[in-house]
């Protein structure tokens, strides 16, 4: 009787998810991770010390600020911006993708997380749109307290006029698109740098001396150039004159270095960040 060899039959390996599905998970699972954690709660309350400290300026000195009469909305909201773009808005960029980044490095979870079936690109995209939302979220709810800040202060101090005079909410919509793209280009940064350094001490220590550095630079020719420096640069676009608050409905050039900086440090960063998980 004729024997006869059969080849071992082997099951084929399940196909990878498509690369939309590797996003939509990475994304559900990054979400999930942001409860109770410091980045959520730096991003609710992030707009509140600014227009805090604004409305602490015009509750006490704002007879004196708004002594020629007028709408007092334009000056507020001036003053609310540029002290969140000059320092704090910076800050808060830094200290979220630091703290959003270090979420897997204090789990130690980089490599069970590399180990999953997504790809490299999906986890770098996730972590960037969930940084992205939250800058977004934190920029709303600054605008929202501004304007309840504003109104308080017309039922509190009646005699500055904020109840009497219409909020001007195209120009509050124009500033925050603005703004969103001013400060695109740092968060690219840090967010390249948390990825790269691994820690939560270099990101943020990096961060905050490029701030500093920033603001010790705001008289050069090229400062328009810093991607630190954007937020302050829209915050001081908005003109005051006497039909009340102007903002340009483009871009400025700063912004669109911003955009610059966004595109090109992603892609280079990420290249970086490639070669040395594959060549590790």
């Amino acid at each position: 009787m004729e024997s006869t060899l059969t080849s071992p039959s082997f099951s084929a390996l399940p196909a990878a998810p498509a690369a939309l599905t590797q996003l939509r998970r990475t994304l559900a699972a990054d979400a999930l991770k942001l409860r109770r954690t410091a980045a959520l709660r730096l991003t609710l309350v992030s707009g509140a010390l600014p227009v805090l400290l604004t409305f602490c300026i015009y509750f006490f000195k704002g007879d004196i600020i708004l002594k020629a009469g007028g709408t007092p909305w334009p000056r507020f909201i001036s003053t609310a911006w540029q002290t969140a773009g000059t320092l704090l808005l910076p800050l808060f960029v830094v200290l979220l993708t630091s703290l959003v980044v270090h979420i897997e490095t204090k789990a130690t979870a980089w490599k069970h997380l590399y180990a999953q079936p997504v790809g490299r690109g999906a986890v770098f995209a996730s972590k960037l749109l969930v940084i992205l939302v939250l800058n977004a979220v934190a920029l709303l709810l600054f605008a929202g307290l501004m304007l309840s800040a504003g109104a308080l202060l017309g039922v509190l101090k009646p005699k500055l006029g904020f109840q009497t005079y219409a909020i001007p909410f195209e120009v509050v919509c124009w500033m925050l698109l603005r703004t969103y793209v001013a400060t695109l280009g740092l968060l690219a940064v840090q967010y390249i740098v948390s990825l790269y350094w691994r820690s939560f001490v270099v990101p943020v220590g990096v961060g905050m001396g490029a701030v500093v550095a920033t603001i010790a630079l705001l008289q050069w020719e090229h400062a328009d150039k810093i991607p630190y420096a954007a937020p302050l640069g829209t915050a001081m676009s908005m003109k005051m004159t006497k039909a009340g608050l102007e903002v340009a409905h483009e871009l400025a050039k700063h912004e669109w270095y911003s955009l610059g900086w966004f595109a090109g440090v992603l892609v280079v960063g990420y290249l970086l960040l490639y070669r040395r998980n594959v060549t590790n």
